[in-house]
């Protein structure tokens, strides 16, 4: 009686040294305005597994405000100047990307809020978009929440975890909804694998509890809330995800986070 053939054993190949740089470059190249170079143009299963580092790198870009902050404090500066101070370096790193694609989104939602039934007299051009209102807003929210957090080690756990689990609902969202045609931010990244989205949670997760304690679950559930409802919203809109549905995820989430850290301090 033969014997019956073993299982074949199920092994998992690590990613090599050049495809992880790559990953990490793609991520860079579109959250910041730095970039890394890398040799080749990267295949498209590089670049939606480079979505895992989302929630790593926006951790380093709340680092970096929460260190100008501190930096402005140490300065003696007043809480207002050293928040802005902290809002505006992020700005910067950022190339003030997602704050685009937040005023794109409100400035479409304006215009097709519904019919205009004013008299012809009052229909004009407006010099100053929905958007940038909505922008304006946000700014201060945000300069507003940095300032009145108790002191700086809370400033950097705060931003640390807002910078980082926005971005990692970012890829849930992406993961979540379709890619519309057209919008070139979901033509490039399309659909992250199912083990990254789940990679760049837990990253998310792991940061939360590491910089917040038995606070980070409350925090973690109002942001994805927000989330959620931004990207209900935005699917029903535009049947799928863009740039600027991505983005204004990322700053409802943002500026979430750091509301509810602000209300239990």
């Amino acid at each position: 009686m033969s014997e019956p053939a073993e299982k074949p054993v199920v092994t998992v190949k690590p990613p090599s040294p050049e495809n992880l740089w790559t990953e990490v470059s793609i991520a860079v190249d579109y959250l910041t305005r730095f970039s890394l170079p890398f040799k080749d143009e990267p295949r498209s299963i590089l670049v939606r597994r480079s979505m895992l580092w989302f929630p790593i790198i926006g951790a380093i870009i709340g680092f970096a405000g929460a260190s100008i902050d501190w930096l402005m404090t140490v300065m003696r500066m007043p809480g207002l100047i050293t928040s802005t101070a902290a809002v505006v370096g992020m700005l910067f790193i950022t190339r003030a990307l997602h704050e685009e694609e937040f005023a794109s989104l409100i400035d479409t939602y304006g215009k097709d809020s519904g019919p205009d039934t004013k008299p012809e007299w009052l229909k004009q051009e407006r010099s100053v978009r929905y958007g940038t209102l909505g922008i304006i807003l946000l700014i201060i929210l945000k300069i507003g929440a940095i300032a009145s957090l108790a002191d700086n080690t809370l400033v950097f756990q705060t931003l640390i975890v807002a910078a980082s689990w926005s971005r990692a609902l970012m890829v849930v969202a992406a993961a979540w909804l379709r890619p519309i045609d057209g919008d070139p931010v979901a033509e490039h990244f399309q659909q992250p694998p199912a083990v990254r989205v789940v990679l760049a949670v837990t990253v998310a997760m792991l940061i939360a509890y590491s910089a917040l304690g038995e606070d980070a679950a409350t925090v973690l559930i109002a942001g994805s809330i927000s989330g959620l409802i931004v990207a209900l919203i935005g699917a029903n809109h535009l049947r799928g995800y863009s740039g600027a549905l991505l983005g204004t995820l990322q700053q409802i989430v943002e500026i979430t986070v750091l509301g509810m850290v602000l209300a239990i301090q």
